[in-house]
């Protein structure tokens, strides 16, 4: 029997492939996409997509921040895969396009599911983040579903897929799952970090566990198809981070080495140490991503094979191999030092919120050594303070455990095994209180009133605390970005510590410092 699926995003990296993968099943799916009606320009890839496969695709012009026209997107549909996010760098210059795609879009897309006559038999398939996790260092940098959420100072488009993914997990959708992808190697990322100072907000330290974008369309296939199967059990209404495994952990610096040793050259030919952040990105190796591979089978591409595949596709590599570093570096690299997302911009024109959020401060900066042989890299076996480790034995998920965050609770439990009082002992890791007198695991997905340390009472599901790692929405999302405030609840001070100080729990940064003032809801 023919299924259809809806999709939004189809225009972007991920969505693209998602596309064309569903297009390429064994089954008869059929596809319905909205394309964002201001877009300029639509991919090549995309467009070939659609003209290959018109008879089973269906494409119309739109905006999901429009209610009606995600009405008009799941009409009939079996399932919807919500793809669509206004993603850095762009992000970072539109933060109405951001609240508007990424939080407005999704609830609209929820809202008009629960509308429909079919709503208990459509299933959501929405993509959240990785970003979620907010920045992560040594020695926490191994990550799973139940960590805390911590949006970056600055980062909107972390911050609006927040409240996105939440609404999803609060909604009371019959069948829903979130998927919080990892960073992605796709067919545009190096294009895309050439034009804006973003290429700078890639710490040299973070970790990194990629996924390749064709394998990203392939993991939302496999879901569809296993599902019409049966042979998915225990899958819906979860949250599962997606990641490349092991053969897809890299350092921020490794990231770079291994894009610029395409040109014959590695990273530290093209850059300096102090040019990019020291803190406040985001990124985490995955302890838990093996579970979504050993339910979907979906991983097909490592670092190496996708970098393989981008230096036969694009010229400007070869070209590189030709020209000096410093040329290259000092033409298309350090001219983005005049672009309004540059750190050498905030430093220039003394935006200190954004000097503080991301270096802690310019006295920090100046601290950061000038030459790589001063400057420790973890993938070269050096912490930050200069004491030696054993990087390999780092990134392998057998060790990974003593570096592991407390959630407040035995989450060894299957989730049919939890109690009140599992509750009650998460509730008090936060510093607060679980209000419920009774629970049955069977309304895991079922709100319950709790209490955080300031008296605001609040209503969410057992399942959005323990296992989504949100709290208070009061205290524990706050706007403007004050994540100081909170790091002495024991939940989030584990984390905190790893990358600030004490001089950093009272700053309260504004929501813009190099764009206008903005305030949204």
């Amino acid at each position: 029997m023919s299924k259809l699926v809806a999709l939004t995003g189809t225009t972007g990296a991920m969505g693209g492939e998602v596309l064309l993968s569903l297009l390429k099943s064994p089954l008869d799916l059929r596809v319905r996409c909205i394309i964002f009606d201001k877009e300029k320009t639509i991919p090549s890839f995309v467009k070939k997509t659609l003209k290959n496969y018109e008879g089973r695709v269906e494409a119309f012009k739109g905006d999901i921040s429009r209610y009606n026209d995600c009405v008009k997107l799941i009409e009939g549909a079996d399932y919807v895969v919500n793809c669509a996010s206004l993603i850095p760098p762009k992000s970072d210059h539109d933060p109405d396009g951001t609240y508007k795609s990424n939080y407005v879009g999704t609830k609209n897309i929820v809202d008009a599911i629960l509308a429909d006559k079919r709503n208990k038999e459509i299933k959501l398939i929405h993509i959240a983040t990785v970003a979620l996790y907010g920045n992560r260092a040594y020695p926490h940098m191994w990550g799973r579903v139940g960590d805390p959420i911590i949006s970056s100072d600055y980062d909107n488009y972390s911050r609006h897929k927040l409240k996105a993914e939440k609404y999803v997990l609060e909604s009371g959708l019959d069948y829903f799952v979130s998927l919080r992808q990892t960073a992605v190697w796709h067919k545009y990322l190096v294009k895309n970090n050439m034009k804006d100072g973003l290429m700078f907000h890639t710490t040299w330290n973070c970790a990194l566990e990629w996924v390749t974008d064709v394998d990203s369309g392939i993991l939302i296939k496999n879901i569809i198809e296993r599902n019409e199967e049966g042979k998915l059990t225990d899958f819906w209404n979860r949250i599962y981070n997606v990641g490349g495994g092991e053969e897809c952990r890299r350092t921020g610096f490794e990231t770079f080495e291994e894009c610029f040793s395409l040109m014959g050259k590695g990273a530290k030919k093209f850059f300096k140490p102090n040019w990019n952040i020291s803190r406040n990105f985001h990124g985490v190796w995955f302890y838990d991503s093996q579970e979504l591979e050993d339910k979907l089978g979906f991983r097909t591409e490592t670092g190496k094979e996708f970098w393989g595949r981008m230096s036969k596709k694009y010229s400007y590599f070869k070209f590189g191999k030709i020209l000096p570093a410093s040329l290259i570096s000092s033409l298309a690299i350090k001219r983005l030092f005049k672009n309004t997302n540059a750190p050498m911009y905030w430093l220039k024109h003394d935006k200190e919120g954004r000097v503080k959020a991301f270096f802690g401060g310019r006295e920090k900066y100046a601290q950061i050594p000038h030459k790589w042989e001063y400057y420790n890299l973890l993938c070269e076996g050096k912490l930050a303070d200069g004491t030696e480790i054993d990087y390999a034995a780092l990134k392998k998920e057998e060790n990974a455990k003593p570096y592991l965050l407390d959630h407040g609770y035995d989450d060894s439990k299957p989730l049919e095994a939890i109690t009140l009082e599992d509750l009650q002992s998460a509730a008090k890791f936060r510093s607060g209180k679980c209000l419920a007198k009774s629970y049955d695991s069977a309304h895991l997905h079922e709100k319950v009133l709790w209490k955080c340390r300031d008296g605001h009472e609040f209503a969410l599901t057992p399942y959005t605390v323990l296992k989504g790692g949100y709290w208070c929405p009061h205290c524990c999302e706050p706007m403007p970005w004050k994540y100081g405030s909170i790091a002495d609840i024991p939940f989030y001070k584990q984390v905190y510590f790893d990358s600030h100080d004490l001089s950093d729990i009272n700053e309260v940064y504004p929501l813009s410092e190099h764009e206008e003032d903005f305030i949204k809801k």
